[in-house]
C-alpha cells in the first residue's frame, strides 16, 4: 500500500473536487455514485466508481476498502443513521488502525441555541429531522472508531455554497411569488474550497480521533446577504417577505427552526488552516469577480 488510495462513500460536489485535488498529487481515487449518468462522468475523469445501492452490499465496494488508505463518508443519513454502516461495518472494522477514517456531518447536530456560541464540546441536542439523523450517524461512526482503534475525523459542515451552487441568482432574481424571506436567523455558511482545504489539512491530523467545525467567521442571515449583493452590483432590494408572514415549505420549516452561532477556533488551532473566504462576504465577491 505505498500508493495512498482514498475510498469515498458518495462522490458529490465536495468529494469530487477532493478527489481532483488527489488525483494531481498521484493518489488513485474510488467512490461510488447514485446513478449511471453520474458514474460515467466521474470516470471520464479520471475515477473508479461504483453505484451505490442503498438495500444490498456490493462486493466490488468489499474488495476495494481492504487497500484503501483514507475512506471518507459523505452520504446522507437517514432515520436509521448511516447507510454505509449498515453493508460495511464489519469491512471497516477489520481495517484496525491502518486506515484514515472521515466523515462530514453537520453543525444541525447541535440544534436550537438563539444567539449563543457553541463549539465542538457543545451537547448536541438537535431539533430536525436532519440534525438528529446526523448525530445517529455519527455516534455509529464513534462507535465503530471506539471498538476498532480506529481515529475517526468529524467534519460538522456550516451551509456550504461555491460558485456553482448559491444564493446569488436568487437574490438576483426574485419575484413577488418567490420573494426572499426577510429573517435575523443567523447561520454559518463555508465555501466549499475551504471544506476541501479542511479535509486534506485532516488528511495530516490522524494522531487522534476530533470533531471539527467547518464553518466561516461569520454567521449571518439570509436577508443580510442578500443586502450585501445588491449593494455591491447596485442592484435594487429583491423582493421580500417577512418570515412570520411567508408560506414555507417543509425544508424552509426545518431550516428556520433553528439557530446557533457556531465557532470554528479548533481548525485554525489544531490544523493551521487558514480560511481562504472568512465570510459570505469574500466569498460572494469572489464569484461575482468584483
Amino acid at each position: 500500500m505505498n500508493k495512498k488510495k482514498l475510498f469515498c462513500f458518495g462522490i458529490g460536489k465536495v468529494a469530487f473536487q477532493l478527489s481532483l485535488k488527489l488525483l494531481d498529487k498521484g493518489w488513485s481515487v474510488h467512490g461510488t455514485c447514485r446513478t449511471e449518468e453520474r458514474k460515467k462522468f466521474l470516470e471520464n475523469e479520471g475515477l473508479k466508481v461504483v453505484k451505490f445501492f442503498p438495500d444490498k452490499k456490493i462486493p466490488y465496494i468489499t474488495d476495494e476498502l481492504d487497500n484503501s488508505t483514507h475512506i471518507l463518508v459523505s452520504i446522507p443519513p437517514d432515520s436509521n443513521g448511516c447507510l454505509v454502516v449498515r453493508f460495511y461495518e464489519r469491512e471497516i472494522s477489520n481495517l484496525l488502525n491502518r486506515v484514515w477514517l472521515g466523515y462530514i456531518s453537520s453543525t444541525s447536530v447541535y440544534g436550537h441555541h438563539g444567539e449563543r456560541w457553541v463549539d465542538e464540546l457543545t451537547k448536541p441536542t438537535p431539533g430536525t429531522k436532519m440534525g438528529m439523523h446526523r448525530l445517529i450517524s455519527e455516534n455509529q461512526w464513534k462507535s465503530i472508531s471506539e471498538k476498532n482503534s480506529i481515529n475517526l475525523q468529524i467534519f460538522r459542515s456550516g451551509g456550504i455554497y461555491s460558485s456553482k451552487t448559491n444564493q446569488i441568482e436568487k437574490f438576483k432574481n426574485s419575484s413577488i411569488e418567490k420573494p426572499i424571506i426577510r429573517d435575523n436567523i443567523k447561520f454559518n455558511r463555508i465555501h466549499q474550497d475551504d471544506l476541501v482545504g479542511v479535509i486534506l489539512s485532516a488528511f495530516k491530523k490522524d494522531d487522534e480521533s476530533n470533531i471539527f467545525n467547518v464553518v466561516d467567521d461569520k454567521p449571518a442571515s439570509m436577508w443580510e446577504q442578500a443586502q450585501f449583493v445588491c449593494k455591491e452590483l447596485s442592484i435594487p432590494l429583491p423582493n421580500n417577505i417577512q418570515l412570520n408572514r411567508a408560506i414555507l415549505t417543509e425544508k424552509q420549516k426545518e431550516f428556520y427552526k433553528e439557530m446557533k452561532l457556531v465557532k470554528n477556533d479548533l481548525i485554525k488551532k489544531k490544523l493551521g488552516y487558514k480560511l481562504l473566504y472568512p465570510s459570505y462576504k469574500e466569498g460572494f465577491k469572489a464569484i461575482l469577480g468584483i
